[in-house]
């Protein structure tokens, strides 16, 4: 499984070759950008952002060399995949030595195609993630948790003395509550401070790769190991491992872990070396794993390891007096990144918001401000904006009527003239628009198409 929200550029003078290579990662659901040269290639590198880039060495004009001399220039960190014949291994060795990061030889199965792009695509994301990670917490020097309410004040005394614990927490609650956050505010008040957390979504992780990035993996574990991997727990040594979604875990990966926390200790898969490894473990799940545990499904002796500590993080629903506070936070986020003078929203706009069920919690009071931001050209965030983002409430059908009787093509109006207005915001930049509207580039590309957007 390729990891998601992937776009991908292909190069190649073959058009055959683009096509396969094209056929290959769609069927993973990923979206691609393919260039006959390298000249184009260059020109597509500086108007979009990639995940990936893979090219052919021998092209007429600019050849695989230069493109990687050129591409490494800005981009010192995107992988890139270069394709070879079966004679060129040589030359793909010095094209690695001059910047490219794998090559596969021509004729390639898809499987083993998809493996070689797999493993650099998660060796150059968790690069970014602790980088990331490292910037967030010099810029930011600590985490805050918003509100005020009675149930965000008890949860926040009992954070400040599960901070200073070792012990195992698991937090319980709804998706887009914001368990996360409170598993970072509780590292940042830890003795464990100055060293990594690293979170992991073990939703997103395939049976296959899991064990490889826990524990890591040594060179010629599996079919593709051409290289060592340390795991994330030996990555956080000394720091916290966030495991969301803990209830996602395979029976066999259950196994495996219970066994890290009783003996504090990893052995890499393919390696007879057994490394200690000290890590606070805080988990997450929005399942109730008691019922799980009835089930079969999850198991007792690793939930009483997990749950040292459990913590209920509240949905939105229940704790609506924190809503002005938290539209406040998020304001002042989007104001500063989107660089906008936006100070406070209109109290009837506050009232339409306190109204709704927020069934995607804190996480969608989020992005509901961020798009409201990228809307508003006043100094405030009025009601009427609210209500053209909220068009499935009676009020939001009512204001998007009164300016085109017709509902359906009032809103594709409104949703092609915002999806321009974002994108000229991004200056182009269709991967950050793509962010600011909350969708996936794919479904970006999809809406230009259908919209005629250039």
């Amino acid at each position: 499984m390729l990891l998601s929200l992937v776009l991908g550029l292909i190069v190649d003078d073959n058009p055959s070759i683009l096509k396969y290579i094209e056929d290959i990662l769609e069927s993973s659901g990923h979206s691609v950008v393919k260039c006959p040269d390298g000249m184009s290639a260059v020109q597509a590198v500086h108007s979009d952002s990639f995940d990936l880039i893979i090219s052919d060495l021998a092209m007429p004009g600019m050849d695989g060399f230069e493109l990687v001399s050129e591409i490494r220039v800005l981009y010192p960190d995107i992988p890139i995949v270069i394709i070879t014949g079966v004679g060129g291994v040589d030359e793909a060795v010095t094209a690695i030595k001059r910047g490219a990061n794998d090559f596969v030889i021509k004729p390639f199965q898809p499987q083993e195609f998809k493996v070689k792009v797999e493993r650099n695509l998660e060796h150059y994301h968790l690069k970014k993630e602790i980088e990331r990670l490292k910037r967030d917490r010099a810029a930011r020097g600590g985490v805050t948790i918003v509100g005020e309410g009675p149930a965000m004040k008890r949860l926040k005394a009992t954070m400040e003395r599960v901070a200073r614990s070792n012990a195992s927490v698991i937090l319980f609650g709804e998706s887009g509550t914001g368990k996360e956050l409170v598993a970072r505010a509780i590292h940042e008040e830890s003795e464990r401070r100055d060293k990594l957390f690293l979170p992991v979504d073990c939703s997103a992780l395939s049976e296959t790769i899991i064990e490889s990035e826990l524990f890591g993996h040594v060179r010629g574990a599996f079919t593709g190991a051409d290289r060592a991997k340390k795991g994330l727990f030996e990555e956080a040594d000394g720091g916290t491992v966030f495991l969301d979604e803990i209830g996602n875990l395979t029976w066999q990966t259950q196994s495996k872990l219970l066994r890290f926390l009783q003996e504090r200790e990893i052995k890499p898969v393919g390696s007879s070396k057994v490394m200690k490894i000290n890590v606070r473990i805080i988990s997450a799940t929005n399942v109730n794993l008691r019922k799980e545990i009835e089930n079969g499904t999850f198991r007792e002796d690793l939930f009483y390891r997990l749950s040292g500590i459990e913590l209920l993080v509240p949905p939105l629903r229940d704790r609506v007096e924190d809503i002005p506070c938290l539209v406040e936070h998020f304001i002042r986020k989007y104001s500063r990144e989107l660089g906008k003078k936006i100070d406070f929203m209109e109290d009837e706009a506050l009232e339409i918001l306190k109204r709704r069920g927020w069934n995607g919690n804190v996480r969608e009071l989020e992005h509901l401000i961020e798009y409201a931001l990228v809307l508003e050209s006043q100094n405030r965030v009025s009601a009427r904006t609210i209500l053209h983002i909220l068009p499935e409430s009676k009020e939001g059908a009512s204001a998007l009527a009164a300016f085109e009787p017709d509902l359906a093509r009032a809103v594709s109006n409104f949703e092609k003239e915002h999806i321009e207005r974002v994108i000229d915001l991004a200056r182009n930049n269709k991967a950050k628009a793509a962010r600011l509207l909350g969708i996936s580039r794919s479904v970006l590309y999809e809406k230009m198409k259908k919209y005629n957007i250039e």
